[in-house]
């Protein structure tokens, strides 16, 4: 059976899944913090980064200077645009380092959309079952595209529980997924964008039916950031809402 941590790292994101003989990271802010939730022997089966903002990347670079191996590097299929205000370019460039420095490594690299059919998962390691349910393609390759619009998008099924993670993925992917997607979430809700309110689409939250919504955030850092209607939603539409910044780590055995 496994075990899931969604740790405190503030307005950021970094989930630890283990099982018998798997290590899931789901981004990585601040691993330093908390490398007790590191693997022993530094081998982690698969990195996922949602997607290349700061925030759920830049603990690559702990990962990198301290020689741990990656076998899977999962992040968003999104392509910069000129002049791209989602995404600063030096953001963008830092991304791609470590990315090249994990390929010459030896990871594999994989940037899905969304899967074609359902019937089965994309994924399956050590009993966890993934289903990458976004980003939808023309969402995430359209014109006036922006970097949330093509946040992964996915669920992991383990033995006994469900986590939903949503990166800090936009109202227009959400909204989307609720409207051509079943039985999704059913269990936990990894909350978009810290509890802000884009990524708190109503129509996305209620096609979830979330028994528990976590909320990986930290008051003050950034303004409405986590957003009181956001809240409200999430509150009205789940049996209890999780706030890092107020539960601190929070933890599920037999996943």
């Amino acid at each position: 059976m496994g075990k899931i941590w969604f740790l405190n790292v503030g307005c950021a994101d970094t989930t630890a899944i283990y099982t018998a003989k798997t290590c899931l990271i789901i981004d990585c802010h601040n691993p330093d913090v908390f490398a007790n939730y590191l693997p022993t022997d530094k081998k982690i089966n698969a990195l996922f980064i949602t997607h290349q903002h700061y925030d759920h990347f830049d603990g690559m670079n702990y990962l990198k200077d301290n020689k741990y191996e990656i076998e899977y590097l999962i992040y968003s299929p999104y392509e910069r645009r000129y002049g791209d205000n989602s995404v600063e370019y030096q953001e963008w460039q830092d991304f791609q380092g470590y990315t090249e420095h994990f390929i010459k490594a030896g990871t594999k690299i994989y940037t899905p959309y969304r899967q074609d059919d359902f019937s089965n998962p994309w994924w399956t390691v050590d009993g966890l079952r993934i289903w990458i349910i976004g980003p939808e393609k023309n969402i995430a390759t359209s014109d006036t595209r922006e970097l949330h619009d093509a946040s992964l998008v996915f669920t992991i099924k383990g033995e006994k529980r469900t986590c939903l993670f949503t990166g800090d993925a936009s109202d227009a992917s959400l909204n989307w997924i609720a409207k051509n997607t079943k039985n999704h979430c059913n269990d936990i809700l990894h909350a978009s964008h810290h509890g802000s309110l884009n990524g708190a689409d109503l129509e996305f939250i209620k096609s979830c039916n979330i028994v528990h919504t976590i909320i990986s955030t930290k008051s003050g850092e950034h303004d409405s950031v986590p957003h009181p209607t956001a809240l409200a939603r999430y509150n009205k539409n789940s049996t209890i809402v999780y706030r890092t910044d107020v539960s601190g780590i929070l933890s599920y055995n037999n996943y």
